[in-house]
């Protein structure tokens, strides 16, 4: 019966030893976390980051360009007066008086070159310096249906000082385009003299102008591109 109780006894302590063991394995802390083991292990050749920077500025807009000074109007002119010829009499001259010829009709001598002229509105330079515009008969010439140019006249006996007031106003039109600028004196052979004065400007216009003071009279021609020949036969058959 005491030989059991030791038997009995030894097995109860085997079992506490064996539950206590396993307490034992079971209590004992967990190792580090993830994050711990690491932080704890020397770090890792990693290229050092770079640090944000603010996105760039754009550059500054370039100052607003300052506006084109408008090329300089012409200079206003004191319009030229422009008194009437005097009325031709019936009387004949005295003798040895000089008498002075009035110029050809021009729409007569134009259509006797197959031109016909038509009234029109627009203005010449002529008609821009004087001051009674009424005075100043413009047309447009017409040649076969198409436009040839344009013809525009004045008479009166200070026709030289108009003249001269002309080629002031056109001087202050002309662009840095301006060619084929001629402006003399001419004795034609044959013919009067005559002041003889031609451009070309593509800022006033694609046609060709001719500004020619024969005598009494000042003609001003634009000639259209293309009909120079027979543009230049009426010049010539206006200032013979």
């Amino acid at each position: 019966m005491q030989r059991n109780h030791v038997f009995l006894f030894g097995g109860l302590l085997v079992a506490l030893l064996s539950f206590g063991a396993a307490d034992a394995i079971f209590v004992e802390p967990f190792p580090a976390s993830t994050a711990q083991q690491t932080s704890s292990e020397p770090p890792t050749d990693m290229p050092p980051e770079e640090p944000l920077s603010p996105p760039s500025e754009e550059p500054p807009a370039p100052p607003p360009e300052e506006p084109m000074n408008p090329p300089p109007e012409a200079p206003p002119l004191e319009p030229v007066d422009t008194p009437t010829p005097p009325p031709s009499t019936s009387e004949p001259p005295p003798a040895g008086a000089v008498v002075k010829r009035s110029g050809p009709d021009p729409i007569a001598i134009a259509e006797q070159l197959n031109f016909s002229g038509e009234e029109t509105a627009q203005q010449s330079l002529l008609s821009a310096i004087v001051s009674d515009p009424s005075r100043v008969t413009t047309r447009v010439l017409l040649l076969d249906g198409d436009r040839a140019g344009l013809l525009s006249w004045i008479e009166t006996p200070n026709v030289k000082q108009v003249f001269m007031a002309l080629k002031e106003s056109v001087s202050t039109l002309f662009s840095p385009d301006v060619r084929d600028l001629l402006d003399e004196m001419q004795s034609p052979a044959g013919k009067p003299p005559r002041n003889f004065l031609t451009f070309l400007d593509p800022s006033l216009s694609e046609e060709r102008f001719v500004f020619v003071r024969i005598r009494e009279r000042l003609y001003e021609f634009h000639i259209a591109p293309g009909k120079d020949e027979m543009m230049y036969r009426l010049v010539e058959e206006l200032t013979k």
